[in-house]
C-alpha cells in the first residue's frame, strides 16, 4: 500500500468527535483482511490483533483517533440560516467565509459560513474575528423546513470541506491530517508486517474521541492484555512567519517527532513517558537510520489517558510534524509519515521475550 494513497481515501471519510461512526466502519474494513482479529468495542474504539509466535514477547498497542475536530448545530432560523458551535479546538479565526460539510442520514450537505458585506463593515469589525456565537453557516435553503429536508437538524455535524491538496515538494495540506495522520500509519504498519511471522502480538487501535477529552483511549486498553503502548498523533510545527523555536519546536520535513513528554501553555510539563518505550522507539530509528525529532509535545494526547489504565500501561508517543494545525489547511511533507510508519515497523520487529520494561 501507499501511504500517499491510503490518507487520501481517509479524508473522504467525515468523522467529527462523537460522531465517528463512519470512520468505525472504514477502519474496520481496513484491517479486517490484515489482523487475525478485529472487533469494534462498546464504546465504539476499532481494535485489531495480529497475533504474535511467543507469549513471552512483550505485546504492543499502536494508537491513534478516528475523530476530527468539527462543528455541529444548535439552532435553525426561520430563514434557513444555520447557527452553529464547535466539537474541538477550531479557532474562529480559521472559519470566516470556509465551506462547511453536514453529515447527514441523506448524504452529504455543503454550506458556506457567511459574513457581513464588505460594504457595511466597519473599520473596527474588519479587524476583529467575531465570535463563533455571532457566525452563521448558509446551505441555500430558504427556510428551516427546507433545511430540515436536507437531512439537518439540531446536532447534526459538520466538517470542513476543503479537500486534500499536494502542494510542492510533498507537502499535503488538508483537513483531518490530525489524526488521519495517525490512522494511515495504523493501516500501514499493519499492512507490513501482516505476512511476517514477529514474536510480539500487536494491536492496532482506532479510538473515539480524542478531541473532546480523550474519552476514548481511558478504556480502550482495559480489557486488552497489552504490556506497552505508543499513541500516533500529529504535533504542531513551528519554523514559519509569526511562529519561532522559542514556541514551537518541531519542523516538517525534518522525520517524525519523539516526545518526551507533553507541556500545557505556560511551559507546565504535564506528562513524561514511559522511559523504556521512548527509547526503544528510538533505538529502532537510530538502528535504521531513520531521521527524527524530540521535544515534548504542546497539548496533551491519548498517551497520557493509556498510561493511567489499569495499573499504569507504559505508554510513549510519536508524531507527524504539521503546519496550521486544527484548520482546514493542516499541512505536513508525506516524507515524515513514511518515516514515522518505519520507526514503528522496525521497533516492533526488534521486540524480543526479555526486553525489559522495568524503570528500576
Amino acid at each position: 500500500m501507499e501511504i500517499k494513497d491510503i490518507f487520501l481515501k481517509l479524508t473522504e471519510v467525515d468523522a467529527p468527535s462523537g460522531y465517528e461512526e463512519p470512520m468505525m466502519r472504514h477502519m474496520l474494513s481496513e484491517l479486517t483482511p490484515l489482523c487475525d482479529e478485529v472487533h469494534i468495542t462498546p464504546r465504539g474504539n476499532v481494535v485489531g490483533v495480529q497475533k504474535g509466535t511467543d507469549d513471552s514477547a512483550p505485546s504492543v498497542a499502536i494508537e491513534a483517533h478516528m475523530d476530527q475536530v468539527g462543528f455541529i448545530v444548535a439552532n435553525i432560523d426561520d430563514r434557513g440560516f444555520i447557527r452553529f458551535r464547535r466539537i474541538g479546538g477550531a479557532l474562529e479565526r480559521t472559519l470566516m467565509g470556509q465551506h462547511l460539510r453536514a453529515v447527514t442520514d441523506k448524504g452529504p450537505v455543503t454550506g458556506v459560513i457567511g459574513l457581513k458585506p464588505g460594504h457595511i463593515t466597519t473599520p473596527e469589525e474588519a479587524r476583529t474575528v467575531p465570535p463563533i456565537m455571532s457566525m452563521f453557516i448558509d446551505v441555500g435553503a430558504k427556510s428551516r423546513e427546507e433545511v430540515r429536508s436536507m437531512g439537518i437538524d439540531i446536532g447534526t455535524p459538520m466538517v470542513w470541506a476543503a479537500p486534500p491538496v499536494e502542494l510542492a515538494n510533498g507537502l499535503i495540506a488538508s483537513p483531518g491530517v490530525d489524526d488521519k495522520a495517525g490512522l494511515t500509519s495504523l493501516i500501514a504498519v499493519a499492512d507490513l508486517l501482516k505476512d511476517e511471522k514477529i514474536p510480539s502480538t500487536v494491536y492496532y487501535l482506532a479510538v473515539v474521541e480524542e478531541e473532546n477529552g480523550l474519552r476514548g483511549a481511558y478504556s480502550v486498553l482495559y480489557d486488552l492484555d497489552v504490556d506497552m503502548a505508543v499513541a500516533i498523533d500529529t504535533t504542531s510545527a513551528g519554523f514559519q512567519p509569526e511562529v519561532n523555536m522559542r514556541d514551537l519546536y518541531y519542523e516538517v520535513g525534518k522525520g517524525p517527532a519523539i516526545h518526551y513528554g507533553e507541556q500545557r501553555r505556560g511551559g507546565q510539563v504535564s506528562v513524561v513517558h514511559h522511559h523504556r518505550v521512548r527509547e526503544w522507539l528510538k533505538g529502532a530509528a537510530d538502528a535504521e537510520g531513520i531521521p527524527y525529532q524530540e521535544n515534548f509535545q504542546f497539548g496533551g494526547t491519548d498517551a497520557g489517558s493509556m498510561a493511567k489504565t489499569r495499573a499504569g500501561i507504559p505508554t510513549a508517543s510519536i508524531a507527524l510534524p504539521r503546519r496550521y494545525s486544527h484548520s482546514p489547511i493542516e499541512a505536513f511533507y508525506i516524507s515524515d509519515l513514511e518515516d514515522l510508519v518505519k520507526v514503528l515497523v522496525a521497533a516492533i520487529r526488534g521486540l524480543r521475550p526479555g526486553f525489559s520494561l522495568s524503570r528500576a
